[in-house]
């Protein structure tokens, strides 16, 4: 009699283990295949100069060129206003690791951007040697 109540023990307590287990498995973050990611975090104008900070993250042996572009939201005002910058594949780290950078602007010849402006900003992953296609993979409207 007893042995078959310590059997019965051991067998829940084992069901039991398993389910749980299962049930962290399955709630755990992966450490792999996760999304390229882009986020604009913050556009200013400091003491003339234009920078985009933006964090991302990109799965390993991706080889992109992350590149942003500032533009005046009123372009009837100013339709010349466009800024942009590049940050070269071999400086992109992709590691799965949401990372920050601080990406400086260069503005076009004839380009006119002072505080207050609404701007729009762009960030988007680029092969490197082709140009942005489409969409870029994220906007944000801000006033510097």
């Amino acid at each position: 009699m007893k042995s078959t109540r310590l059997k019965a023990r051991v067998a829940g307590t084992a069901a039991a283990v398993a389910v749980l287990g299962g049930a962290a498995l399955a709630t755990a973050p992966t450490a792999a295949a996760k999304a390229n990611v882009i986020s604009i975090e913050r556009a200013q104008l400091r003491a003339g100069a234009l920078s985009v900070t933006v964090k991302y993250s990109c799965d390993t042996g991706l080889a992109w060129n992350l590149v942003s572009k500032m533009s005046k939201v009123d372009q009837e005002e100013d339709p010349t206003s466009l800024a942009t910058a590049t940050v070269a594949s071999d400086k992109i780290i992709c590691d799965y690791q949401t990372r920050v950078l601080k990406l400086k602007l260069q503005p076009t010849k004839g380009s006119h951007f002072v505080k207050g402006d609404e701007v729009k900003v762009s960030a988007d992953y680029v092969a490197p040697g082709e140009q942005e296609n489409g969409e870029p993979f994220t906007v944000i409207t801000t006033v510097l």
